[in-house]
């Protein structure tokens, strides 16, 4: 009687593809590949373990925890293989001194419901990792916060308080770093300003940042590893 094709062999067949293709895509030399931002994003050039730390526990426990957390079980999932990037992760390598909107000033409870338009309180919020662009909101953003002027001293020209009127929020960037952490030289006459074309450039990613000044020397090894 003759042979036929063993019911195993699609099995087979199915296993080795699948080793194949796993082993192809968590080698190194096919990262750039595998990123959601291709060739152009801003980390272009850095391995995924830089930014994406190894998640705890083995395989089988990984798929256990979200398999529970899909049924109800548990209140939250863990990461598959690595942890999405968080803000920490960030701030292992972008150290900000003098940050003048640290992500900490935003949890405080007159900011929650803004929190739920710009995300201010994470990184992620305005910047895209694995994206080309530097931000991802417009650069009118700055209305949400700075609607009013207070008392403070408004020495440029024209006044601040009169911007704010005319809700002429895209010049904000023009004379302000948003960090502050180059330590920018800010004119008083916003005619020495830079043209919103520039700083639509920058925000769009295609062009470097026209502050003056250096930010600080990003570290060979990221401070905080598992």
């Amino acid at each position: 009687m003759k042979k036929g094709f063993p019911r195993t062999g699609p099995l087979w067949v199915g296993l080795i593809v699948t080793v194949t293709l796993i082993t192809a895509f968590n080698s190194p030399e096919q990262e750039q590949f595998l990123s959601p931002g291709g060739d152009r994003e801003m980390h272009e050039g850095m391995a995924c373990e830089q930014c994406h730390q190894e998640t705890p526990g083995t395989l089988r426990q990984q798929v256990q925890a979200n398999v529970h957390h899909w049924l109800g079980f548990r209140e939250s999932g863990v990461g598959f293989i690595t942890d999405p990037v968080g803000s920490e992760d960030c701030q292992d390598c972008h150290e900000m001194p003098g940050n003048l909107h640290p992500i900490h000033r935003f949890a405080h409870s007159e900011y929650f419901e803004l929190r739920e338009i710009l995300g201010q309180h994470e990184c992620s919020g305005c910047h895209d990792h694995h994206s080309p662009v530097n931000v991802v909101h417009s650069m009118t953003f700055c209305m949400h916060c700075h609607e009013t002027w207070g008392n403070k001293p408004d020495t440029i020209t024209p006044r601040h308080t009169t911007l704010i009127a005319e809700e002429r929020w895209e010049t904000c960037l023009q004379c302000h770093e948003f960090h502050g952490s180059r330590g920018h030289q800010e004119p008083t006459l916003l005619s020495e300003a830079f043209s919103v074309e520039q700083i639509q450039q920058y925000l769009d990613g295609n062009q470097p940042a026209p502050y003056s000044g250096k930010l600080p020397k990003y570290p060979e090894e990221r401070k905080s590893q598992r």
